[in-house]
């Protein structure tokens, strides 16, 4: 009986919950400030060329073939390499990342960084492992040579001997600057399944990601090549790719790269589909015989235009609508503060659920992710979208290091998603899903949505309680698998990079902001910028040093913290006045009724550092006759003090009014208001709103308990 109970409350409140999110966005508070307006896409001032394409320097011709009932692809391909370095190279080392899911010993599968492995309690044959099985390595041209006598597996992370995940061969001779070398590697590979890795199958649904033998960067002097770990993703050099891939008939296929005519019919049944894109870094694709083809198109004036196709799950294709105008949102707001987006096309996927393959990222590809449950108000499969799609600015066409900085750009894209969802939807309604999993599968948004209609959140405040929670537990550069716990990757991969970005926005004002911002992805579309790349554009672009304000992001693990305090005391009595009906002081009638003369004030402002990190800062006084001060403060100290002497008393003091200082950890203490009656009222309004969602939300949590 009780469980009936609880879950018929559950029920009605997940009902009133979903309708209350379903009021049309015209809704919202009229007076709620989104503040964020695209700017020109032709720009006032100079910026750098774009490149017309690529180095070319990685390039991929692949055939394979997918087994949809054992799980298996069977590839050959050939990659035609040039060496960009200024010394010969001999030793070329590629990775297998799916040899993660080889078995329990491999680096990602014991476990890093305080999380469960994802194959902890799995036994040998279970289908959830996967593998990449090299065949055969071979030099091709004058000097032809078979390689795979001198394969062998790297571990220069952790030195694991049981990790596969990078193996490395030797020519016979080595590779001159400016030469080309041509490899052709056969290979077979188990496709895991899903929920281990981004990649996986679910019944006849098969995402496949970083699953051919892929040559590493050499870069600044030396191969830059690393195991794969669960918080790191993946670096790669640009080429062009002319990928072949065979499955059964009556599967919908979905790749990086523009379809080549009409699927091939074969004889055995199976269809041969043809993808080639050029100036991209990496490949991955979709089949399935439940997809839905949605297509639509993005098209606005000064931008290139782009054929949108969406391949979505049936049972979630009421939502295709919204995810393809979340793709046009983010083409358009990405290509305004950086650059346009330059391909023709770009392919979303509706992940299937348990796949493990949502909210990834490849070149003119990418996967959302929702719920059934979907209300508009919790903005699913919109943000997700957003950010997927925003990552084919950053990272797929500045092609960061995601191994070593990963905060470059997981950091940017977050940065930009908020401000494109902003200014697409206004401030975001509070909202969280409650009773699923205790950790998500990515690309599954499980539990039941609640959300309290009218109340809001602004740009970045989804990010501060993280940041005060862990954000001292690590530098926030540093490679993405040194972290101490997954929740502080999280933090530094994604939340403060945003945050200090948005601070610098407010510091810089957004039109140099928005100048840097262009400047930075002209100046390295195709490239591997660093995190002193994007320094020195800032500095450039100002015309000042700006050093010092990452040091105490970037490369910090210190918190920003200020607050506020105030002291009102009367003074010595001032002639001429009295107390008003307020408790202000007006000028007393001249005459012997005037009564007692009131004391004037001496009133003291502190503001406190109580972080570690230094910012500059302003402070708001007002006074109870209505006038204003604004104070400025270096921050440098732990402490400063604002005195002032008068008729009137400080009624409210406010440190960063403008709240420049996104990074602030705690904007509560940042203001200080005379207790009134209406300070009390307005109190009490909004401690009763949220009091009331609490208490119902345990009183759910009770009654399943």
């Amino acid at each position: 009986m009780r469980f009936r109970i609880g879950v018929a409350f559950a029920a009605a409140l997940g009902v009133l919950c979903w309708i209350g999110s379903r009021q049309p966005l015209a809704a919202q508070p009229p007076s709620t400030p989104w503040g964020i307006r695209l700017p020109p896409l032709e720009a006032p001032y100079p910026l750098p060329e774009l490149p017309h394409r690529s180095p070319r320097n990685a390039n991929y011709t692949i055939e394979a073939r997918l087994d949809p009932e054992g799980h298996t692809i069977d590839g050959r391909l050939v990659l035609e390499w040039r060496n960009t370095a200024d010394v010969p190279l001999s030793s070329f080392p590629f990775h297998l990342y799916w040899n993660a899911f080889r078995n329990t010993r491999s680096t990602l599968a014991r476990g890093e960084t305080r999380q469960r492995a994802p194959l902890a309690g799995r036994r040998s044959g279970d289908p959830a492992f996967g593998y990449v099985h090299v065949r055969s390595v071979r030099l091709l041209g004058e000097r032809e040579a078979d390689l795979t006598p001198t394969l062998r597996h790297l571990q220069p992370d952790d030195g694991n001997p049981d990790d596969r995940t990078l193996i490395e061969v030797s020519t016979p001779a080595p590779v001159a600057p400016g030469a080309t070398a041509r490899f052709a590697i056969e290979w077979t590979s188990l496709v895991p399944q899903g929920a281990v890795g981004r990649a996986g199958w679910v019944h006849d649904y098969h995402f496949v990601a970083q699953w051919f033998p892929k040559i590493a960067v050499h870069w600044q002097g030396r191969w830059n090549a690393h195991q794969f770990h669960a918080t790191s993703e993946f670096f790669s050099d640009y080429g062009s790719y002319d990928v072949s891939l065979t499955v059964p008939d009556g599967f919908v296929v979905g790749a990086t790269g523009a379809l080549q005519g009409e699927p091939g019919r074969n004889p055995d049944g199976t269809r041969t589909h043809r993808f080639v894109e050029h100036d991209v870094h990496d490949f991955a694709w979709v089949a399935g015989r439940r997809l839905v083809e949605r297509r639509g198109s993005f098209a606005y004036p000064g931008y290139p235009s782009v054929e949108i196709r969406l391949l979505v799950q049936p049972e979630r294709a009421h939502l295709s609508p919204r995810y393809v105008e979340a793709t046009r949102i983010a083409l358009r707001a990405y290509g305004t503060w950086s650059a346009p987006y330059p391909y023709g096309h770009v392919t979303v996927v509706d992940p299937a659920w348990g796949s493990a393959s949502g909210g990834m990222e490849y070149p003119t590809l990418f996967t959302g992710g929702t719920n059934l449950w979907a209300p508009r108000r919790l903005q699913s499969p919109e943000t997700v979208t957003i950010h997927e799609c925003g990552h084919q600015f950053w990272y797929l066409l500045v092609g960061t290091n995601e191994f070593e900085e990963a905060w470059l750009d997981e950091g940017l894209n977050s940065y930009h998603e908020d401000k494109a969802a902003y200014a697409a939807f206004g401030p975001r309604g509070w909202g969280r899903r409650y009773f699923g999993p205790a950790v998500s599968r990515r690309g599954s948004r499980t539990g039941w949505p609640v959300v309290a209609p009218g109340v809001w959140i602004g740009r970045g405040d989804a990010d501060i309680p993280d940041l005060r929670r862990t954000g001292r537990a690590d530098v926030m550069a540093r490679r993405a698998w040194e972290y101490r716990t997954t929740a502080s990757y999280g933090l530094n991969a994604y939340g403060k990079p945003a945050l200090s970005l948005l601070t610098l926005e407010r510091l810089l004002g957004e039109e140099a902001m928005t100048r840097v911002l262009r400047t930075y992805a002209r100046r390295f579309r195709f490239g591997h910028p660093t995190a002193e790349d994007f320094i020195a554009t800032v500095n450039e672009v100002t015309g000042r040093d700006y050093r010092w304000f990452f040091d105490q992001t970037w490369f910090s693990s210190g918190l920003c913290d200020y607050s506020v305090e105030v002291r009102n005391e009367p003074s010595p009595p001032l002639a001429g006045f009295v107390e008003g009906p307020e408790g202000e002081p007006v000028r007393a009638p001249q005459g012997p009724e005037t009564g007692a003369a009131r004391r004037p004030y001496d009133s003291e402002v502190t503001v406190r550092r109580l972080g570690e990190v230094v910012l500059p800062v302003e402070v708001l006084v007002e006074f109870t006759d209505g006038t204003l001060a604004t104070e400025r403060w270096d921050g440098r100290y732990r402490w400063t003090r604002f005195r002032y002497h008068g008729p009137a008393r400080v009624r409210r003091a406010v440190v960063d009014p403008e709240r420049k200082l996104a990074l602030d950890v705690d904007p509560a203490n940042n203001a200080w208001v005379e207790e009134t009656g209406v300070a009390r009222r307005a109190a009490t309004k909004w401690s009763g709103r949220w009091m009331f969602w609490l208490q119902n939300l345990l009183e759910l949590h009770a009654v399943l308990g």
